[in-house]
């Protein structure tokens, strides 16, 4: 899989996974996020406004 997604789609992947994860910490969202080239803030926005209203 991760031949095929290349090393920035096999890191988002790691991301996505790691925001699963109630014990990933938010430092370690902001290098993942960064290592992607992407802003740790919007990650954490949209996943915590997705999560809204879940129990």
């Amino acid at each position: 899989m991760s031949r095929r997604n290349g090393t920035k789609g096999q890191r988002l992947i790691e991301l996505f996974n790691a925001l699963q994860r109630r014990e990933t910490t938010f430092g370690q969202i902001y290098a993942m996020s960064a290592s992607c080239g992407i802003d740790a803030r919007r990650v954490l926005a949209d996943h915590f406004q997705r999560g809204h209203g879940r129990a």
